[in-house]
């Protein structure tokens, strides 16, 4: 925990600085991207020495829905500070008076990112494609909130496969959700050794249905998952009470209308 207490000169400062772990960054003051803050934070690089965690986009539906929230590009990020371990990022990435929106570009090796999160209205597929060239050998935590078409989120299971085939092989926690092709996702999950690594799988606010429900069940490797969470898709009562069989702990919350094929929080 940081210690407070009086600052009494530069060094001082400079040394409050130095023990910063973690930065959140809400609703910044103009309507263009989050590219400022990122080019603050690389600023900073020399000074922020201990900095673990960021999260870019803090912002709740009262303030701003997440598709109007501009992101931009966070390989500079990564570059500059090696000893991240966690990446949070809240908004759109479709592009904005000529800017980026979100991207990570160029691919690069990051030694010690543990955790990357990417809420969104929709992720691009050129995104996604982005972040499976990134090099995390000690990526452990993955969740992507890939959204629909109507906000940018045009990705397909294709854009996927790196991902289930195994790119980060560290996981042990892997989110795809928000996913207007959740059952493409459990097809695919299903045949790959990923899930034996897996301990939390979740397809939460997606559109699931009962078809790829059935291959989770088919597949004896999801016994060895923690925890399986299925909230907010598009379930059938008799398929949940198949699910809470399974002997590991299955979130099922409520679910949407069966033959609802859009994911939850698109806007």
């Amino acid at each position: 925990m940081l210690e407070l207490r009086p600052i009494k000169n530069e060094s001082d400062y400079r040394a409050a600085l130095e023990e910063i772990e973690a930065l959140v960054f809400g609703l910044w003051t103009d309507d263009k991207t989050s590219a400022s803050i990122i080019n603050a934070l690389v600023a900073a690089s020399q000074t922020l020495t201990n900095l673990k965690a960021v999260f870019v986009g803090d912002i709740e539906d009262l303030e701003y829905l997440i598709s109007p929230i501009r992101q931009s590009n966070f390989s500079p990020l990564l570059e500059a500070y090696p000893n991240l371990e966690v990446l949070q990022v809240r908004g759109d990435n479709h592009p904005y008076m000529g800017d980026i929106g979100l991207e990570f570009s160029p691919a690069l090796r990051h030694e010690k990112l543990k955790a990357l999160i990417v809420e969104s209205g929709g992720i691009s597929h050129l995104s996604i494609n982005q972040i499976c060239k990134l090099d995390l050998p000690a990526l452990e935590y993955l969740e992507l909130w890939l959204g629909s078409d109507d906000f940018g989120g045009d990705s397909s299971i294709n854009d996927l496969m790196p991902i289930i085939s195994g790119v980060f092989p560290k996981l042990k926690y892997l989110g795809l959700r928000k996913s207007a092709y959740s059952d493409d996702i459990a097809f695919r999950i299903v045949n790959s050794s990923i899930v034996e690594n897996l301990i939390e799988l979740d397809f939460s606010m997606g559109n699931l249905r009962d078809d790829g429900a059935e291959a989770l069940l088919n597949c004896p490797a999801i016994n060895q998952l923690d925890t399986l969470n299925v909230s907010n898709n598009c379930l059938t009562n008799w398929m949940i009470e198949r699910l809470n069989q399974l002997d590991i702990e299955v979130i099922s919350g409520e679910q949407k209308y069966y033959e609802d094929r859009y994911s939850s929080v698109a806007e």
